[in-house]
């Protein structure tokens, strides 16, 4: 299938994705003495304030709500900016797609690996709350490798889809921002999960954001996810790759077009 083609044909430009996603970091910072570090800062001011706050509000022991607030933020960040970066894929690197020949598929891995990096710079803080907090997420914690996996090969089809569909209707790159906004406060990240029941616990079970976080943010705090977590995340993969992969290959030679 040419879709798929062009999926494996990206990744042999890694070169130029990795050197990209990687200068685009930088140039976030640029003419900062700290850099990306500013990144951990920012992460570290969120564990700090809203972990001494809402852990009074929801009335848990900051010893137990801190290192889940700042594994929750840790996912969450990586989650939204793949959608919100996804769906500017196309838009964004709409010069290099009209002028230089690589496949599309380069650009979403330039914007997946440079959230990746991000992720780093936010785990350094996790990891400053773990020893904090004295929190030992082993041996559970090996289980966030093959779940980042998971949640980055989601973000392929995410990026192609949704970047599609947004060179395609700009107005639909307005909703997502604010759709994703609504998002995070129906999601358990600064809640849990087990403080909802009745018909609110709907928030939980049908929400497909919570399962991609806990499959990453349980082994954070030394947990297992359960099957249905992994069921659910695998069949979102699945079923996402199952619908963009006819869109993308019908579609994808408009793409320069449309830019």
């Amino acid at each position: 299938m040419e879709a798929l083609r062009d999926v494996s044909a990206g990744l042999r430009w890694y070169e130029l994705w990795l050197t990209l996603g990687w200068r685009d970091v930088l140039l976030r910072h640029r003419r900062s003495k700290l850099g990306p570090l500013w990144i951990s800062i920012s992460m570290g001011f969120v564990a700090g304030c809203m972990g001494t706050l809402y852990s009074a509000i929801m009335q848990r022991s900051p010893h137990d709500y801190i290192p889940y607030l700042v594994a929750g933020f840790t996912v969450w960040n990586l989650l939204s900016a793949i959608v919100n970066d996804g769906k500017e894929v196309f838009v964004a690197n709409a010069a290099a797609i009209r002028e230089i020949p690589v496949p599309n598929t380069v650009y979403v891995y330039r914007f997946l690996w440079r959230n990746t990096l991000i992720l780093g710079y936010n785990i350094l803080v996790y990891l400053i709350v773990l020893v904090i907090f004295q929190v030992s997420p082993f041996p559970a914690l090996a289980l966030a490798i093959p779940a980042l996996i998971l949640i980055l090969l989601n973000g392929v089809w995410v990026g192609l889809l949704l970047g599609l569909i947004n060179v395609r209707f700009r107005d639909f790159g307005h909703m997502i921002p604010s759709a994703m906004r609504l998002a995070f406060f129906v999601t358990p990240i600064i809640w849990y999960a087990s403080s909802v029941s009745g018909l609110r616990a709907a928030f939980v079970h049908f929400n497909p954001l919570y399962y991609f976080i806990e499959i990453f943010r349980a082994p954070l705090l030394g947990e297992a996810p359960s099957a249905l977590v992994w069921g659910v995340t695998l069949g979102i993969t699945i079923l996402g790759w199952g619908v963009t992969l006819p869109i993308y290959a019908h579609w994808r030679r408009q793409i320069a077009y449309w830019v």
